[in-house]
């Protein structure tokens, strides 16, 4: 079963008409299992995670996914600094990255789409005065931003 409504599927569709450089979405995920080995890692929400990435894929050839099993200490891994799962990298032709830690549903879909979309564009909504305080920072910046249901 889809998890997104035709009628969303035709917005993100449309959305995704003004893409201009591909994106990869690199998802980090442990695949479910009905079998319970304690001590091995599991998510809960990493088939809805893949499955919701999949069709977002789907709607455009602007838009690949990769999937990655995730394993602690393995060449990807290590790679990209992932330690959890689901773990979701937005790539485009910038070195710059965007990833979420978590399920992207909710507003945070709504945001997934927007990074895309900004990412296949090149741009952001930043001023002019932001982009230069940024570029006066000579050290590295990792920003996290935390949300939580309310």
């Amino acid at each position: 079963m889809a998890l997104l409504a035709q009628a969303d599927r035709d917005t993100i569709s449309h959305m995704f008409e003004g893409l201009v450089d591909p994106v990869r979405i690199l998802l980090f995920t442990i695949p479910t299992s009905a079998l319970i080995v304690p001590g091995r890692e599991t998510c809960e929400s990493c088939s809805d995670v893949q499955q919701l990435l999949t069709e977002v894929s789907e709607l455009t050839d602007k838009v690949t996914l990769d999937v990655h099993q995730f394993a602690r200490g393995s060449e990807d891994a290590q790679k990209y600094g992932i330690e959890r799962v689901p773990t979701i990298l937005l790539l485009g032709p910038e070195d710059g990255r965007v990833r979420y830690s978590g399920a992207p549903f909710g507003h945070e879909f709504a945001t997934m789409l927007q990074d895309i979309i900004g990412i296949s564009r090149g741009e952001t909504k930043l001023t002019a005065a932001t982009r230069e305080a940024i570029a006066a920072i000579s050290d590295p910046i990792n920003i996290q931003v935390f949300v939580t249901p309310t």
